[in-house]
């Protein structure tokens, strides 16, 4: 699958606005969700999903042909994947919320790639990506894999994007729809307080997902501004076919134009979409990362 997609922030204080407008342009009310998303480092030298154990069996040949396609893409390129469950304010979270098995739970398993040149396109972001929805036991399937529950490790908080963090988080998000085109409200939180995020080096023992979910009034906005990402898809489903690109490419455009003086489009820096992991050599050791908090 191809993903494509305009960028925007939306103020706080505007969201309610912008919901209207949204909600004007696709005639509906938003979908609200709430989502866990655990985020799993890939080994120094990529391997693929070679381990395929504990994959439930048997696998339909439309799945398969994701997971085959998964492991070609880690098998060039070692990734930081995410691992995704759909939760409830009210029963998955809080001090009398029942912990979650997520080997028994099902989830989504996504990868996304870096991001292609813009191409004379700034505005639009577009890259390759896999899901796989509906699998259980993902953390065990990551493990197998060796894939690596990345908890502390922030990078640079930039100004205009929201930050990239190899941790545990919590995803709000707001959908509308206007026949294939998704907008998204999102804004993420922390799941734990801000002292707890320190670097992967500093660190005494092996992070792991947490046992229990916080209550929702306890989390933090990651952006100290609170502000939301404004999120205009399109999806391809046969990445090979440059005419049906081109398409999703125009689509969005119009709809930049359509919404213009509405919401200010951005164009965003692919590399605040990396999810690349560094290859390490043989015999070469890695050097610590730096890790910065705040605006550059």
């Amino acid at each position: 699958m191809y993903e494509l997609f305009l960028t925007s922030l939306v103020e706080d204080s505007d969201f309610s606005a912008a919901c209207a407008v949204l909600g004007g342009l696709c005639g509906m009310s938003p979908w609200e969700s709430v989502h866990r998303v655990l985020y799993f480092q890939g080994p120094p030298r990529p391997v693929g999903i070679s381990n395929q154990s504990s994959i439930d069996k048997p696998i339909r040949k439309d799945t398969g042909f994701l997971w085959k396609d998964l492991h070609q893409n880690l098998s060039r390129q070692s990734f930081v994947l995410q691992v995704r469950y759909e939760v409830l304010k009210d029963r998955d979270m809080g001090p009398n919320a029942t912990p979650t098995n997520l080997d028994a739970t099902p989830g989504i398993l996504r990868w996304t790639d870096f991001p292609d040149p813009p191409h004379g396109r700034p505005l639009l972001t577009q890259r390759k990506k896999v899901e796989l929805w509906e699998q259980k036991k993902l953390p065990s399937v990551m493990r197998d894999n060796h894939y690596q529950y990345d908890d502390p490790s922030l990078r640079a908080v930039q100004e205009l994007t929201h930050p990239r963090f190899k941790t545990e988080t919590i995803e709000e998000i707001y959908r509308f729809f206007r026949e294939d085109i998704e907008f998204c409200l999102v804004r993420h939180h922390f799941l734990k307080p801000l002292d707890h995020y320190v670097p992967m080096e500093m660190r005494g023992q092996q992070a792991s997902p947490s046992a229990n979910l916080p209550a929702w009034e306890s989390l933090t906005p990651i952006d100290v501004q609170k502000r939301w990402f404004l999120l205009v898809k399109a999806n391809v489903l046969q990445d090979n076919k440059p005419d049906e690109i081109r398409k999703a490419q125009d689509q969005l455009l119009a709809i930049r134009s359509e919404l213009e003086g509405v919401f200010e489009f951005r164009s965003i820096d692919r590399k605040v979409h990396d999810t690349r992991v560094a290859q390490q050599q043989q015999g070469i050791q890695a050097l610590p990362q730096k890790v910065m908090l705040g605006k550059n």
